[in-house]
């Protein structure tokens, strides 16, 4: 009976454990707000807890409340029947005596059993409250409570709760340690526990399992264990933490009952919101969308009420996404100015060595200095034709440094900074003894503006692989994906493993990712995160400018975040083609620069290319290929499990690409009002090698898009190769160089 109830999805929980360390961290990060949901500031980005995010989790009736006399019940039957005695006072404790003694009425014992559920688990509260009276007179009618808004009931009281102010127990929680703060979590609080594994992936992969199959979503967790409070500080300090700032229903998810009968409401924006006391980091402005970057489910905006001027919210949104670009772009630039500060730091001090070019890395180990250095004499020709030598100095030396360096006998060990490394590269050097002198070549460098001698920037080569030791492969006319890897990376990539931390950043072209991402590439069983398919893709179309002849030159090679925006794009269309207004629909310049080539980095323009290949990873944790043919109109799929996503789930994942992609043609490719904006079909390939393993699928995408590429059968990617190519992506991402 309870399964067919308004609480039937209760029951159907997996085991789960309310984490309250994990709900005690939110709350330190919360932010104030008028409006009646919650925010949350993790690291830089926000995130919104509301009534949207409560059903989608939940899946509980939310819709305005019935007209329903919230008075009364001390004289309705159940009362008088169970509780003779009580005197109009029922506690919490008294129903669930009620409920154990209550063996003969079957019908009473469910209705009493589904105000226990209410009392303990949607408007929890301490063992000594008292019970609503006018609940039991509602359970009476069956029907009629059934009928009534509980998740709109249990979401008030909850936000209610999360929002009290409860600043002086946080604060004495950093400042005295956590055994000092003791407060009660009321209303559903197992709800914003699932709902931050949904908002921060992060979190949901570190302490729970999430399966493919749960509607509403708190169905599709399962997390055992207790969770202590570093372990959750651990991962809400991570430098690269994704955050959705809002929930977005799926295809499915808005067929359910439950998203159907919510009407979502946009409130005014909040352009007075304060910093929460708890939150020891400032926060500036008010809560503002960021779509994540990873995950399906939240690349489409929020649905709004149709009576709203749909115009100004597509712009809003479009502006923010705009704002969250630029933010990244900022975020990359200071790592590289951070970058380019380190490298003339270490140059100042002589870790750059004039003779190999190398990188001085942890790999290129330069302290063997002897400790008592044979005396070394200079002769250099100065401006004026004066020789200088012994312990003179010119003045151009004296804005080097003070630092004695010292050269090992019989060694051209000479060091130097980059004001002198031009210089230095035009001079020969002799050896006599315990004499280093360096000597013009012999011919005049040319002067004069534009005239300066070029050199290839060193500080664009891998920190972990010297360029010098690298194999040369030419003439090639074939690709061959099973040859060996270059033995110099692979020699480099082991003694990076062997000095190698999990905790240690490893910069990659794009972005800089912890070691333990390159060490799960290298793990049979580890899965491949976004950052390293996109290094990877980016390395392929890379390979083929430099080898036009063995690969395709007429398709281009997307990025994982393509589908994202394509998402995006397609939930403000259908925001748009339900407006009244009859103004052109407009993408966003984001997915307009995928047209044009502009992103990614060494993309094409789409009307140079017939195919387009892109990654996709489709209900946050399987990755598959799409082969969108842009002449047929047809994508295909190459999915290395098949029978992991569902039928329903695959059709509501493709239908923004068979959307969008139409439209994105027919407005900025053919510029052409005949051609047709009739939807793509899609084409899921049955002859393709499958994974044997969980966890092969990233690496199973990288290799259908560089066969396709290379106009090679994908039915040749087997099994057996997969450690292998394992290990030679991880070596070449490292060495940034991808052999042919």
């Amino acid at each position: 009976m309870f399964e067919t109830s308004c609480f039937g999805p209760l029951l159907k929980l997996r085991k789960i454990k309310l984490a309250s360390q994990l709900v005690h961290q939110l709350l330190m990060r919360s932010m104030k707000t008028k409006k009646e949901e919650a925010w949350f500031k993790i690291g830089n980005k926000r995130a919104r807890f509301g009534l949207q995010e409560f059903v989608l989790v939940t899946g509980l009736n939310a819709t305005s409340s019935e007209n329903v006399e919230m008075s009364g019940g001390a004289d309705c039957r159940i009362v008088k029947d169970h509780f003779k005695k009580s005197g109009g006072k029922i506690m919490k404790g008294d129903v669930y005596e009620a409920f154990k003694r209550c063996k003969r009425n079957q019908t009473d014992k469910y209705k009493l059993g589904l105000i226990i559920i209410l009392a303990y688990v949607l408007l929890a509260t301490e063992e000594n409250t008292l019970i609503e009276l006018w609940w039991f007179e509602l359970v009476d009618d069956l029907d009629l409570f059934d009928k009534f808004p509980w998740g709109k009931m249990s979401y008030d009281y909850t936000i209610r709760i999360v929002k009290r102010d409860m600043g002086d127990k946080l604060r004495n929680s950093l400042k005295e340690g956590e055994s000092r703060c003791r407060y009660s979590l009321h209303g559903f609080p197992l709800a914003i526990m699932i709902w931050a594994f949904e908002a921060i992936p992060n979190l949901g992969k570190k302490f729970a399992k999430k399966y493919c199959d749960g509607i509403p979503r708190m169905l599709g967790w399962e997390q055992p264990k207790r969770l202590t409070s570093s372990d959750v500080v651990t991962v809400l300090k991570s430098k690269e933490l994704e955050v959705m700032s809002t929930l977005i229903p799926t295809e499915v998810e808005l067929q359910e009952v439950y998203w159907k009968e919510l009407t979502p409401c946009v409130q005014e924006e909040d352009t007075d919101s304060e910093d929460s006391k708890g939150d020891d980091t400032e926060h500036g402005g008010e809560p503002s969308h960021s779509f994540h970057q990873h995950s399906p489910r939240v690349s489409e905006p929020p649905l709004v009420r149709h009576d709203h001027n749909i115009a100004d919210v597509v712009r809003m949104e479009m502006e923010k996404l705009e704002e969250r670009l630029l933010g990244v772009i900022s975020k990359r630039l200071d790592r590289m100015e951070y970058k380019i500060d380190s490298l003339v730091e270490m140059a100042a001090v002589g870790r750059f060595h004039s003779t190999t070019g190398a990188y001085d890395s942890p790999m290129h180990n330069t302290t063997n200095v002897p400790v008592s250095p044979p005396e070394v004499k200079i002769k250099e020709k100065a401006g004026d034709g004066e020789e200088l030598a012994g312990g003179e100095k010119s003045a151009e030396d004296e804005n080097v440094g003070n630092e004695t360096e010292f050269v090992e006998k019989g060694m051209s060990g000479d060091f130097c900074t980059p004001e002198k490394l031009e210089e230095d590269e035009n001079k020969s050097t002799k050896v006599v003894g315990d004499i280093v002198q360096i000597e013009s070549t012999g011919f005049d460098i040319p002067k004069g503006r534009g005239r300066r001698t070029k050199r290839k920037a060193r500080p664009l080569c891998s920190p972990f692989t010297d360029p010098t030791k690298r194999r040369k492969l030419s003439d090639l006319d074939v690709y061959d994906p099973y040859r060996e890897v270059d033995p110099s990376k692979v020699d480099d990539l082991n003694k990076w493993m062997e000095a190698a931390s999990t905790s240690d950043l490893v910069p990659l072209h794009h972005c800089d990712v912890e070691a333990k991402t390159l060490l799960d590439l290298l793990n049979k069983d580890g899965w491949l995160t976004g950052e390293i398919v996109n290094e990877a893709l980016y390395h392929i179309r890379d390979r083929a400018l430099k080898f036009p002849n063995l690969f395709q030159q007429d398709c281009c090679i997307l990025d994982c975040y393509f589908c994202q925006f394509v998402q995006s794009a397609h939930g403000e269309w259908q925001i748009h083609a339900q407006s009244p207004m009859k103004e052109e629909f407009k993408c966003s310049k984001s997915l307009l620069k995928y047209v044009d080539g502009s992103i990614p980095e060494l993309g094409k323009c789409w009307k140079d290319c017939r195919y387009l290949y892109a990654p996709c990873c489709a209900i946050g944790s399987h990755w598959f290929a799409v082969k969108i043919d842009l002449e047929d109109r047809t994508i295909f799929i190459f999915d290395s499990l098949k029978s992991h996503v569902r039928k329903a789930e695959l059709e509501a994942f493709m239908k923004p690409l068979q959307v969008v992609i139409p439209m994105l043609m027919k407005l900025h490719v053919k510029c052409d009002d005949s051609y047709s904006t009739e939807k793509f079909k899609f084409v899921k390939m049955k002859e393709v090698p499958q994974q044997h393993n969980g966890s092969d699928c990233g690496i199973f995408t990288i290799k259908y898009i560089e066969f396709l590429q290379a106009n090679m059968d994908v039915c040749a990617i087997q099994p057996e190769y997969i450690p292998m190519w394992r290990k030679k992506l991880a070596a070449e991402l490292l060495a940034w160089h991808f052999e042919p």
